[in-house]
């Protein structure tokens, strides 16, 4: 995740003395927390413009929240204009976010299944069991929160604090598999906690490991994830062909990208027939498509083919560092028209539900 910085010239860091125990931090002070914390949120990421995504995410939170432990709590769910983070993150007290981009390349499935991840940790105190412990460990806190006679102090940078906070394994694990859970009490496929993995995983691979090994340092290996949350899925009742992401299969296509160089433009491809040196070819995948509530492939980028033949090199030429990015094997290959161009053209001035917004590096962090 981006390190987002709140603009803070000075801290104060003061002991807190008064809180010996994680039960004394009362639901009341979680909640207001959290209500403080999701204004500096929103000062840095507003809500999207997008209407149907706010009300769709607030339908799918809506079919989880029932399934809680925790009954005291009145959640809240927005996306969030980060259109350089590929991430979801909770906030104590009940606000759960989506970045767009995050929102764009998963099926309602798999938002279903990483809200039900954001919602456990939550419903399980997980940020204020960490920063309790972290209390224990030290007299001094960061962020500080003073408490005095149940009411907070100045909590502006726990925003910053919350969305970069790394739980600890164990946390991750636990939220994976209650949430898995969770997804299904609620009625979402639980294939979609492992297809929501694979996407993520195929996008880790991607890119540059020093960016991104700080952000991955504090969950579980994602291919252990990829196996437990398999292993829960098939407990479940899903077949294992439910569990593969879904490569792009119409009449138009000419092949599919076989494989990814991490950190480079070029792609691999498979033909049936030969593409010849120069050959401009549109880059397709599987999207979800609100309209018709379906996956649908969606121009992502535009390449040249640099070796001709069945098994061609091409190399990425329109889309940005977002589109490369997100290249998948299974991904597809379309003759370029005058449309993709269109849509790619659209997209790198103001990005809508049906196109790959401009982006840094994505940096899950589930």
């Amino acid at each position: 995740m981006t390190r987002y910085c709140f603009a803070i010239i000075a801290l104060i860091v003061l002991p807190v003395m008064c809180v010996g125990r994680s039960e004394a931090f009362s639901l009341k002070d979680e909640i207001k927390l959290g209500e403080q914390a999701a204004k500096e949120v929103e000062k840095e990421m507003p809500p999207s413009e997008n209407e149907k995504w706010q009300q769709d995410i607030a339908a799918l939170g809506a079919r989880l929240v029932p399934f809680v432990s925790r009954r005291g709590i009145t959640y809240h769910f927005k996306v969030v204009q980060a259109k350089e983070e590929i991430n979801a993150f909770a906030l104590p007290g009940g606000n759960v976010y989506f970045t767009e981009r995050m929102w764009r390349i998963m099926t309602p499935d798999e938002r279903g299944a990483i809200l039900a991840h954001e919602i456990t940790h939550c419903d399980r105190r997980h940020a204020i069991n960490m920063m309790i412990k972290s209390q224990q460990r030290s007299l001094w806190m960061l962020p500080v929160i003073i408490l005095g006679g149940g009411a907070l102090g100045n909590i502006a940078i726990w925003g910053n604090a919350a969305i970069s906070q790394r739980y600890s394994r164990v946390m991750e694990r636990e939220a994976d598999e209650l949430g898995i859970q969770l997804a299904a009490k609620a009625g979402f496929d639980p294939a979609g906690s492992v297809t929501s993995m694979k996407k993520l995983l195929n996008i880790e691979s991607n890119q540059n490991r020093y960016e991104i090994s700080a952000i991955f340092a504090s969950h579980p290996d994602t291919k252990k994830r990829i196996d437990y949350l398999t292993q829960q899925a098939v407990a479940l009742g899903v077949r294992s062909s439910e569990l593969e992401l879904r490569a792009v299969d119409d009449p138009a296509r000419l092949g599919n990208i076989i494989k990814r160089m991490p950190e480079v433009s070029t792609i691999y491809a498979r033909v049936p027939k030969s593409l010849s040196y120069g050959q401009e070819v549109a880059i397709k995948k599987m999207l979800w498509d609100d309209d018709a509530q379906a996956l649908r492939p969606k121009t992502i980028a535009l390449a040249t083919v640099l070796t001709p033949g069945n098994l061609p090199i091409l190399l990425v030429e329109a889309g940005g560092s977002c589109a490369l990015a997100e290249i998948m094997e299974g991904d597809g290959i379309y003759p370029a028209v005058a449309s993709d161009k269109i849509i790619l053209q659209k997209q790198e001035q103001s990005p809508t539900p049906e196109q790959s917004p401009p982006a840094a590096s994505p940096r899950p962090l589930l």
